[in-house]
């Protein structure tokens, strides 16, 4: 089965969410987990979970940022692709008097 350009973009872009929205989810799962079954200290909070929380708020701001590159991107291009293409006339459809049941 061949793919024409659009679908194939179409496929890339919802592969690309997905992989960022379980990217995302992920991080959060994990987050949650380690602060609510995960035994901590009295005082404070552990000097490991403190490196934990920074490299994942560093990895979030740059997933983060990556995907909302990604949207501005497309949605500039498509955007520009919408402004500049006429409206297509709607074309009557043709029955011939036979009615789906």
């Amino acid at each position: 089965m061949k793919y024409t350009p659009e679908q194939l973009d179409s496929l890339l872009r919802f592969f690309i969410g997905l992989v960022f929205a379980l990217t995302v989810m992920g991080m959060v799962f994990f987050s949650l987990y380690s602060l609510v079954f995960v035994t901590q200290p009295m005082s404070g909070i552990a000097p490991a979970d403190k490196q934990f929380f920074f490299l994942l708020s560093d990895m979030s701001k740059y997933i983060l940022g990556s995907l909302g590159t990604l949207l501005a991107i497309k949605g500039k291009d498509a955007i520009k692709d919408m402004m500049s293409k006429p409206p297509e006339p709607e074309t009557p459809t043709q029955n011939d008097g036979k009615e789906g049941k």
